[in-house]
């Protein structure tokens, strides 16, 4: 008898220990895919998680922090991570045995029309106290394979929350480099509005005293208009920008752009990025890490449906008291006890397993092409961020150097006008082109400026899948 007990045991921890999960060979980046970005492989470089203050800009330091504690994405990515972590919980909870007090009391009356009876009729009373103990043996590892999928969707909870971190930061960062941006473009046209203004004035009255031409009068008005649209259409769009970044920080579009706080109307520096990042940079993107949990997820979840296959193992006990007077049910001779194993397989259920393990195995292949399509984004993200830095570097200087040479056109062709030798057109058309490439030179500041913040989302944002959450 001992023997067969022993044996018994034995294989059930043989069998505890299997696993009908398929071995999951989907790999990580590899090293060669990302140098082939001009990554160094064996640099081990580390990108601050708070890449927002490599700006130098206290104003955007609280926005982003303010983001990070008011966005209601944010919270919901968070209760995620709690509704996940429940969940894990409760797969832990299932490898234990569950016990259990039940307690009752009943008054019965037999029949007198049965065999048994004889005749008689029985009044009796059965009251009854007992403890009851069950456990599931995993015999074919489905429960730890479910434990394991729970796991995988916890990690892949606390990856989307960094992704949705990210997100945020960066969409704070750029929206507001886009609201400096306008506001210089708009300090830039009231200050040029005031000017033709005054020259416009000027004009009026030369053209009133018959001085100057009809035609330069119109030209100064048409070229004052003008500016007057551009400052309409800039504080259009600083009403749209701050719409979009009160959103991101939970709180108004007014209160936002009467903030006393964000007073700054001049965009930052760039900043450099660092030319040795690491190689596993690209791993380090919180949205590869939670579609690959989720192909984890999806992998342990074949085990769990195949395990309906093969026969399931129950122990079962039950511990207690029952008397027919409740005065007697605490004495020892009111004790009983039952202990017995059940086991149940499978025959005939018109296939149900089946189908449920190819849904499971087709979830799997569904959650392999998302990985894929996941890495393939990074490298173009990445990619794409990269080449944008490089033309904007040199598009910068270009237009820096396109709006000196604007004005020292226009110096040139005030004197050549105030000599007699232009018309005032051409001193019209300076002006305009000046103040296009002063617009577009704060523009393409601030594109550069974005492409850094897209970068850095590209990159991962230095989140880090290894440091505790």
């Amino acid at each position: 008898m001992n023997k067969k007990m022993c044996l018994m045991i034995a294989c059930a921890l043989i069998f505890t220990s299997c696993s009908l999960s398929p071995k999951l060979t989907t790999s990580h980046v590899e090293s060669s895919d990302i140098a082939s970005l001009g990554f160094n492989v064996n640099n081990t470089t580390i990108i601050s998680d708070k890449w927002w203050e490599e700006y130098n800009d206290e104003t955007l330091n609280s926005l982003v922090e303010e983001a990070l504690e008011n966005n209601k994405d944010l919270e919901i990515a968070l209760l995620n991570i709690s509704l996940a972590r429940a969940s894990l919980a409760i797969k832990e909870a299932d490898r234990y045995p569950t016990l259990s007090a039940k307690g009752g009391a009943s008054r019965t009356q037999t029949s007198e029309e049965t065999f048994s009876s004889q005749g008689r009729r029985a009044t009796y009373n059965d009251f009854s106290l007992s403890a009851i103990l069950s456990y599931e043996v995993d015999l074919w590892g489905k429960i730890s394979s479910a434990n394991s999928a729970a796991k995988a969707e916890l990690l892949s909870s606390k990856a989307s929350a960094d992704g949705v971190r990210l997100s945020l930061a960066s969409g704070v960062a750029d929206s507001y480099f886009v609201l400096l941006s306008l506001k210089e473009q708009l300090s830039l046209v009231k200050q040029t509005i005031q000017t033709r203004e005054e020259t416009f004035e000027l004009t009026k009255t030369r053209f009133e005293a018959g001085v100057e031409r009809e035609s330069t009068l119109a030209q100064q008005e048409s070229l004052l208009s003008s500016a007057k649209i551009t400052k309409n259409n800039i504080e259009q769009q600083i009403a749209t920008t701050g719409s979009a970044l009160g959103i991101l920080l939970g709180r108004d579009v007014q209160g936002l752009l009467a903030d006393k706080n964000i007073t700054a109307e001049a965009l930052p520096n760039d900043i450099s990025i660092p030319s040795n990042i690491p190689s596993n940079i690209i791993e380090n993107r919180p949205d590869i890490e939670a579609s690959f949990q989720q192909l984890v997820s999806s992998n342990e979840l074949i085990g769990v449906a195949r395990a309906a296959y093969f026969p399931s193992l129950s122990l079962s006990a039950l511990f207690g008291l029952g008397s027919y007077d409740v005065d007697n049910l605490l004495k020892s001779s009111a004790r009983t006890w039952n202990a017995g194993a059940t086991l149940a397989a499978p025959l005939i259920d018109f296939g149900r397993t089946s189908n449920n393990v190819e849904m499971a195995r087709i979830s799997k292949d569904i959650a392999a092409i998302n990985y894929e399509k996941s890495v393939l984004n990074a490298f173009s993200e990445v990619y794409n961020a990269m080449t944008s830095r490089m033309f904007l570097e040199e598009n910068l200087k270009n237009a820096r150097d396109y709006e000196g040479a604007i004005k020292r056109t226009l110096e040139l062709v005030n004197y050549q006008y105030e000599a007699g030798y232009v018309d005032y057109l051409s001193v019209l058309d300076a002006q305009r082109s000046l103040l296009n490439a002063q617009l577009s030179t704060i523009q393409t500041h601030q594109s550069l400026l974005s492409s850094g913040v897209a970068l850095f989302k590209a990159l991962g944002g230095g989140w880090n899948k290894n440091k505790p959450n």
